[in-house]
């Protein structure tokens, strides 16, 4: 009798250790997604002894992958990107995909009249002109030079624009599995690194004046169909690629949500116009439906006064939700 209580309070034990195991995983796996730095440093705080369980524990697929990375030198080992520092929108609030293509009966939608509209585009010679005289005028500014590149900044992105072409964001079935979703908020700063974000975040920050004629010019030369040579653009498939990544992934929503209100609403204007052009070129292989996307940034453009060209963008979202009509 006696033996039989010792055996169920030690089956009571083991049951008790499993479930504070269970829920140390899941603390830790959440933490981690929130709070990535602050994380990181308590980790790295850890003896030698511990930390490789306790980071296999939270996480460990991502150390696996940062290992990787490190391996071919494209992160610091010892780099997490910065906390967030705005709302991580839910799976609920991220559009839904869609297999059904572009019908006939869409295409049908652009009538002659809208032909003839001014397209959100520029010539791809000026736009090419524009994008060339900004990267040459920011090599000369006093922030850039504090960042004492050894390149000019136009080959600095174009190093990273052919990173970020190389390994890009997962953007169907993100949320299967926790990984994914940890990975793609984390995205940019274990493909591009710390120190390249930095140097984004402070052009994002010192130009932003001229940011809208920016994200224009670099739209123009990304869709266009014949550029200069030695034309600044992204390849239309990459830029698809990291168009969806925007518009349909907790992760690149998030990127959105903790950058400025001016350049969240640019990056999403443009990634549905990026879209639209996917579906005219039969090109929209993840079969992104924007027609839900569109009111929501109808309605927050509408608010904003932090835009110049506020009403071009208007009369081109409202064309669009003709195209794509709420089902």
């Amino acid at each position: 009798m006696k033996r039989k209580k010792q055996q169920e309070k030690r089956k009571v034990s083991l049951q008790s250790i499993a479930f504070a195991c269970t829920v140390l995983i899941a603390v830790l796996a959440g933490a981690w997604f929130l709070f990535p730095e602050e994380m990181h440093n308590a980790i790295q705080k850890l003896p030698e002894t511990v930390r490789p369980y306790v980071e296999q524990i939270a996480f460990p697929q991502h150390k696996d992958s940062v290992q990787q990375a490190t391996a071919t030198g494209d992160i610091p080992s010892n780099a997490l990107e910065e906390e967030p520092t705005g709302m991580v929108p839910t799976a609920s609030e991220t559009a839904p995909l869609s297999a059904k293509k572009v019908t006939e009966e869409t295409e049908a939608a652009t009538t002659e009249s809208d032909k003839e509209k001014p397209s959100a585009a520029q010539s791809c010679s000026v736009a090419a002109g524009k994008l060339n005289n900004f990267f040459n005028s920011l090599d000369k500014k006093s922030y850039i030079q504090e960042f004492k590149l050894k390149q000019p900044v136009r080959q600095r992105f174009e190093r990273l624009e052919e990173k970020l072409a190389t390994k890009t964001p997962t953007v169907i079935r993100e949320t299967d599995d926790l990984y994914t979703v940890l990975a793609n908020t984390a995205h940019f700063f274990r493909v591009i690194g710390k120190d390249n974000i930095q140097l984004v975040k402070a052009v994002l920050t010192q130009e932003q004046g001229d940011f809208e004629e920016l994200a224009n010019g670099l739209y123009s030369t990304s869709t266009a169909e014949q550029c200069p040579a030695n034309t600044v653009q992204i390849p239309f498939n990459t830029a698809y690629e990291y168009s969806v990544f925007f518009l349909n992934t907790i992760g690149g929503r998030s990127y959105l949500f903790r950058r400025a209100a001016k350049v969240r609403l640019l990056s999403t204007y443009y990634a549905l116009l990026i879209v639209d052009q996917a579906n005219k070129k039969n090109l929209n292989t993840h079969g992104l439906d924007i027609s839900q996307l569109i009111p929501p940034l109808i309605q927050e453009i509408e608010a904003t006064n932090q835009l110049a060209r506020k009403d071009e963008y208007l009369n081109q979202l409202h064309d669009l939700a003709v195209q794509y009509p709420l089902r």
